[in-house]
């Protein structure tokens, strides 16, 4: 037994919060005897905190040195650090010193720097293989870093194996501001078989992305609005003419109310883009492309992490480049009981609801999938087309030693009647 105790430490400390000694808890106050009363703030101490910053945490806080606080707003500030989604575990202790309140921070870091061999497979048949940097949390700052070479079968007809590389920078919060920026560039070639013969395609795009917190409170929280823009490039050698390129200034527009559970989430989060481009303006077509999704998460009953999710998504665009279409329903994210893109066109929508439940352990629960979903050519033509839907069951895995990892497995079928589908993928 006492040889088995260091390997408890490891696994809990793979799956999640374990009780003392091993980690922190995952949640909890501890209260001075002065809890109750407001009392101003005299110190602001973090421990554990290795990698990550204090400024980073500090800034999420709903109170600050000299200002008052009780322990329900040192709770919040614990749960507001918990929901950057950097930690496994966040303890708070406040004590009463020379009649002001020291509050102290105990977190629990997760792993955040994955360099990894990448082999992504789904039942859709797509497959990658490659390298990929992620790194979370960079330099502290809650800055992430994605850098992508993969090679892909996507299963598409007349699209042979595509050579993919990636690379993605986001800055929130820069220089204590409310700004955050983002940056990021992809380029992707692939051989194509034509009726005629064959050809290369390549594609490049390059995004820039300023986004301003405009709500009060912890800047990660409330309303944020974005602007920025998106340069794309086709480009062909052999039998087809290329489409050309177009500079597409863009907007968007957000909300995020969510509390992070470790093991599943509450709230509800929202995002909407617009991007637009015109003929003549650094653009060699024309296109407007409307998007937007939102989720709400609800905790269900006395069971912690049982969770039901309502999800809504569309996305609209008028004129782009001839034969070319944005969307596709079908597949291990959208409309699992379909075969992937079993149809696609340039309008959709997609509702669903999840209902999440444990299944002997917290980072393993039971996921029961209803989707409906609607396609069509124009957008004029979506209010009027065929609706198709689906349900599921399936198990989803969260290791929440890393940051926004979670898989799910499991099986699925048309609602009108149809085979059975395997379903599986990332989150």
């Amino acid at each position: 037994m006492r040889r088995l105790a260091p390997s408890l430490c490891l696994l809990t400390a793979l799956l999640g919060p374990a009780p003392l000694p091993c980690l922190a808890q995952e949640a909890g106050v501890a209260q001075g005897p002065d809890a109750a009363k407001a009392l101003p703030v005299s110190a602001i101490e973090f421990a554990g905190n290795h990698t990550t910053r204090p400024r980073v945490m500090l800034r999420e806080l709903p109170f600050a040195l000299g200002e008052p606080a009780d322990a329900a707003a040192v709770e919040r500030g614990r749960q507001a650090i918990l929901d950057l989604g950097l930690f496994k575990a966040v303890q708070a202790e406040s004590r009463v010193v020379d009649g002001g309140l020291v509050v102290t921070y105990t977190v629990v870091e997760k792993f955040y720097i994955l360099p990894l061999p990448r082999v992504d497979a789904n039942t859709d048949g797509q497959y990658a293989y490659g390298m990929q940097l992620r790194w979370s949390n960079l330099w502290g700052l809650n800055h992430t870093l994605r850098v992508t070479g993969l090679q892909r079968e996507a299963q598409r007809q007349g699209v042979g194996k595509e050579n993919q590389y990636s690379f993605s920078y986001g800055a929130p919060f820069v220089a204590e501001s409310r700004w955050s920026l983002g940056l990021s560039a992809s380029y992707t070639d692939r051989p194509v078989e034509a009726s005629g013969g064959s050809y290369n395609e390549e594609f490049q795009a390059l995004q820039f992305i300023g986004i301003r917190a405009l709500s009060d409170g912890p800047p990660s929280q409330g309303w944020s609005l974005g602007t920025g823009l998106l340069w794309q490039r086709q480009d062909t050698s052999g039998l087809v003419a290329p489409y050309g390129e177009a500079t597409a200034p863009l907007l968007s527009l957000g909300y995020r109310d969510l509390r992070f559970r470790v093991y599943s989430e509450e709230g509800l989060v929202f995002g909407s883009r617009l991007e637009v481009a015109r003929s003549g303006l650094a653009s060699d077509y024309d296109y407007t492309r409307l998007s937007a999704g939102a989720t709400r998460y609800w905790a269900v009953g006395d069971k912690p992490y049982q969770t039901f999710h309502l999800l809504g998504e569309f996305g609209l665009r008028w004129q782009g480049p001839a034969g070319t279409t944005s969307y596709g329903l079908g597949g291990s994210s959208a409309l699992r009981g379909y075969d992937k893109d079993f149809i696609e066109g340039d309008a959709y929508y997609r509702l669903a609801t999840e209902f999440v439940h444990p299944v002997g352990w917290r980072w393993l629960r039971a996921v029961l999938i209803t989707e409906v979903g609607a396609l069509s050519e124009e957008p004029g033509q979506l209010l009027g087309s065929r609706v198709y839907s689906s349900i599921g069951l399936g198990l989803r895995l969260r290791l929440p030693t890393l940051v926004d990892f979670e898989i799910e497995a499991g099986v699925a079928m048309p609602l009108t009647g149809g085979a059975v589908r395997v379903f599986g993928g990332k989150v």
